[in-house]
């Protein structure tokens, strides 16, 4: 298998070769799964939970995470390298509408989940400061908008409903779901233009596949 080849079966199957899988699919496969979405077409699909023993929640945050860090990997691997974080790389690639502020924002829920698993954002680095504070608020529901922002930005101690940023869970995992759709149309007409990692194919061997 060349290295065009298993880029693309990187992005498109879970097995790339005999006994190595690609971690993006296997990320993508599990957020599907805890969502509660069908795995071909995306689409949500509460059957899957109608187990009575299944410990599974469509609304959980593990969910949300696992498709946030998709975006992580996505801008690890498909992106130049830059001083912007992963996420701000791959939604500003791969999801050319997003505003710098609702990209922001979007790191901001990211980084309150995976290192807190709450709804809280205080950055340490004053230059994200303004940008990434914020007291979220997540809405399950397909008319409720992506992000809608509070009135005044929240200054960190006000505790009123007045003061959260909302996130609309089912668009923001269509936006996920649209980043990764661009990246295997993108992939699709040359694979090894888009892939920056700096030791190639080797490296995405060796970080972003399992062997077993």
């Amino acid at each position: 298998m060349n290295d065009t080849e298993f880029i693309k079966k990187f992005v498109n199957s879970l097995e790339i070769e005999k006994n190595r899988y690609s971690c993006l699919i296997i990320a993508l496969t599990d957020s599907r799964l805890i969502t509660a979405r069908n795995n071909e077409t995306c689409k949500f699909d509460n059957n899957f939970l109608e187990n009575k023993n299944s410990f599974l929640n469509p609304y959980s945050f593990i969910g949300i995470i696992n498709y946030l860090l998709i975006l992580d990997m996505i801008g690890e691997i498909f992106t130049k390298r830059s001083s912007e974080n992963k996420i701000q790389k791959a939604l500003k690639q791969y999801c050319p509408f997003i505003n710098d502020k609702d990209i922001n924002t979007i790191v901001a829920l990211r980084n309150s989940l995976a290192h807190n698993y709450g709804l809280i954002n205080i950055p340490d680095n004053p230059k994200h400061y303004l940008t990434q504070r914020h007291k979220f608020c997540l809405i399950n529901s397909e008319s409720a908008d992506l992000i809608v922002y509070p009135p005044m930005p929240w200054d960190g101690i006000d505790k009123s409903d007045d003061s959260f940023t909302i996130v609309g869970l089912e668009k923001l995992i269509e936006l996920v779901e649209s980043v990764y759709q661009s990246l295997k149309q993108e992939i699709e007409g040359n694979p090894l233009k888009n892939l920056f990692l700096v030791n190639g194919v080797e490296e995405l061997k060796a970080r972003f596949t399992i062997k077993y």
